[in-house]
């Protein structure tokens, strides 16, 4: 049962590690150099919310943290 078990931890992590791979790019040179060429706008970047940003919002912001500060940070003396 145990060799089944580290088996399977062995099979997800293949799949995990192979689905994570960066597709292959395939688009030929000088279809990129003419993309190149071309003036213009470029795409903008969509920002998705995700658990992780809220996650990763600060709660407290900078003006709250200086107004707090009291003094210097290092007294000498």
């Amino acid at each position: 049962m145990t060799f089944l078990t580290v088996l399977s931890f062995a099979v997800a992590l293949a799949v995990g590690v192979w689905l994570g791979l960066p597709r292959r790019y395939e688009q030929p040179l000088d279809e990129i150099d003419e993309r190149l060429e071309e003036g213009g706008e470029h795409q903008r970047v969509k920002r998705h919310r995700t658990v992780f940003t809220l996650l990763q919002t600060k709660v407290e912001r900078g003006s709250h943290r200086r107004r707090r500060r009291s003094g210097r940070p290092f007294r000498m003396g």
